[in-house]
């Protein structure tokens, strides 16, 4: 929301939460004007009307509110801030037990029935990538992120 708030020249506050749980309460309650969360987590209030869904984060669309703009289609080109997932192993792991792991989460990830649950519940979408592709990735996430946590001085809540 800060880096959104710094490209349209607005003033946002970042307020950290324990959790989409309590935010998703305190903007239901009216003590928040404007939150920025998961389809996972905000797709019932939207769809029962208690939230209204302004922007996606996303470069595109999100099949489950494909009538919602994106940000870059809101005026802010290239503009994206997405939720992923990654896992992480201790450096000095041995190259075998990541291969081996790595291997073993790809074939469970594959399942048909495993996409199913994380596409259709949580909203997710399974984009399998290997150290190559996610390693670069992961990087510039960390300088983006980074550079908006110190330039706004944010803090942690917990």
């Amino acid at each position: 929301m800060i880096l959104l708030g710094k490209l349209a020249k607005a003033k946002l506050t970042a307020v950290p939460y324990l959790g989409g749980a309590p935010l998703v309460n305190d903007a239901l309650g009216g003590h928040i004007e404007m939150i920025s969360g998961s389809v996972g987590l905000l797709s019932p209030q939207i769809e029962s009307g208690a939230l209204r869904a302004v922007a996606q984060t996303g470069l595109q669309r999100h099949r489950k509110i494909p009538n919602v703009p994106t940000v870059a289609e809101s005026g802010f080109s290239g503009f994206e801030a997405v939720s992923f997932w990654g896992m992480f192993a201790p450096s000095g792991t041995p190259p075998a037990i990541n291969d081996r792991f790595r291997t073993e989460l790809t074939a469970v990830l594959r399942q048909d029935e495993i996409t199913a649950k994380l596409t259709d519940t949580v909203m997710l979408d399974v984009k399998l990538a290997g150290p190559e592709t996610f390693k670069p990735f992961f990087a510039e996430q960390i300088r983006l992120w980074g550079n908006v946590i110190r330039e706004n001085g944010l803090k942690s809540s917990g």
